[in-house]
């Protein structure tokens, strides 16, 4: 089938840019994965690539060194010549500071797709800084080394890309694509990245994106705030005899994963559909895929849980009653900040994976975990939780984190609030295939 290039990448552009020469990497989109970021890199590089001639681009400023940023800036190097020049500008003090070190998350390329084909395939399969499941302390390495390796290969020329670490001092003007900052250069040695020499400086790019994620996450007043992606004690057994109280608070995917990992015993996100389905997992999946396809993506999914409990759920539902632990009491928060969430079905809806809607709702019939409506500092106060056993999982406030790096944000809250309401940066492979080059191939 014949591929209709400009067309393709003209939706592209629409769908990332913010303004002119300045373009978002899926902050305000939904499915928001490593792997999708990936993926939504590789379709901004082939497109700014394909449109070269009509908009040339020579010095590149990509905001944020986790692993899209990363992505993004290997992408490029790959594709442009020696005379495109990228630089990266990273808060923290290293690349890809989240998942470094998180030993205690798991990454998937597509688990979250769960129950539609491909789902289960343990690797990106993707040509730039590529990956196979693991925990996210082992995929940030490799997607390290494979970000040195690009580096080698593409930018020998220790010219051709710069890096600012530990940024104490940050601005960007988006309408004259100006950066002023304050951070400290980089060294590369290999895949890593010495502190060299503190800078600053206002700079002027031809293009700017926007990689920085979402932000960090927010908590609650009265709790310490406890990281998603740093490392903790949750899915080991308590090693006293108290029983210890949990609160979870949220219903999205991280308060979910966090919900089985203090419910299930020996939970393990690699493995837990063959231990629940065994045999049956083919025929479950293809059940599943019938009816999503029936009601669609965005439907609440509750009737449907419902609809399969004494059926297609009878094995899983067993499997999880041998495996709840014995030495948590979970209770799971799930009013939202503003109260509007009434009953237990209203959190079914597309607010988390599918994969993680079916685990809550199989955790639930098995009598793993009770709900709360009550405001959290209230209800841990009255059931004696301690203040560390209440994960607020409420995610980040990504518009504000966007307006504290751009100073003319004003100018954009239009296109900000569009693209947040409506997103349209699909995580699907739209280059060309071959078009990346491998930096383990020879170059004529």
């Amino acid at each position: 089938m014949t591929v209709d290039v400009e067309a393709r990448t003209s939706d592209i552009d629409a769908a990332y840019r913010l303004a002119d020469g300045c373009y978002l990497l899926g902050s305000l989109e939904r499915g928001v994965t490593v792997f999708n970021q990936q993926v939504r890199a590789h379709n901004l590089a082939w497109a700014l690539w394909e449109r070269r001639k009509s908009y040339p681009i020579n010095n590149v400023a990509i905001i944020g060194g986790g692993i899209g940023g990363l992505t993004m800036a290997a992408c490029l190097l790959s594709l442009f010549d020696a005379r495109t020049k990228v630089t990266i500008f990273e808060r923290l003090w290293d690349l890809s500071p989240i998942q470094q070190g998180a030993d205690t998350r798991w990454l998937h390329p597509r688990i979250y797709d769960w129950p539609y084909f491909g789902s289960r395939a343990p690797g990106a399969s993707l040509p730039v800084l590529n990956w196979s499941e693991g925990r996210a302390s082992d995929v940030a390495r490799t997607v390290l080394r494979e970000f040195g390796k690009f580096c080698d290969k593409f930018a020998a020329d220790s010219d051709r890309i710069a890096v600012y670490l530990g940024l104490r001092n940050f601005s960007i003007n988006v309408s004259d694509k100006t950066i002023d900052y304050v951070g400290t250069r980089s060294k590369r040695i290999g895949s890593l990245f010495h502190v060299d020499r503190p800078e600053g400086s206002t700079a002027k790019f031809d293009c700017i994106v926007l990689a920085s994620g979402f932000g960090l996450e927010s908590g609650a007043d009265g709790f310490p705030l406890i990281s998603y992606w740093r490392n903790e004690q949750l899915a080991q057994p308590a090693l006293d005899e108290t029983r210890h109280r949990y609160l979870i608070s949220g219903f999205g995917d991280g308060a979910l994963v966090d919900l089985c990992r203090l419910t299930v015993e020996r939970y393990r996100q690699d493995t837990i559909l063959y231990e629940l389905f065994g045999d049956e997992l083919e025929r479950v999946e293809e059940v599943f895929r019938t009816d999503l396809s029936r009601i669609g993506d965005d439907a609440n999914l509750y009737e449907l849980l419902n609809r399969y409990d004494d059926s297609l759920f009878l094995r899983a539902k067993q499997e999880i009653s041998n495996r709840l632990r014995k030495d948590t009491s979970v209770y799971l928060h799930i009013s939202g900040k503003d109260g509007k969430i009434t009953r237990f079905s209203q959190i079914f809806g597309r607010r988390s994976s599918v994969l993680n809607r079916v685990m809550t709702f199989l955790l639930y019939r098995c009598g793993a975990f009770s709900l709360s409506f009550e405001e959290p500092g209230e209800f841990a106060r009255k059931n004696r939780i301690e203040p560390d056993h209440v994960l607020c999982r409420y995610g980040a406030d990504t518009l504000r984190h966007l307006r504290d790096m751009i100073a003319d944000h004003t100018d954009l809250e239009a296109r900000l609030v569009e693209m947040r309401e409506r997103p349209k940066q699909v995580a699907k492979l739209l280059w060309q295939p071959g078009v990346f080059p491998n930096p383990d191939s020879r170059v004529d």
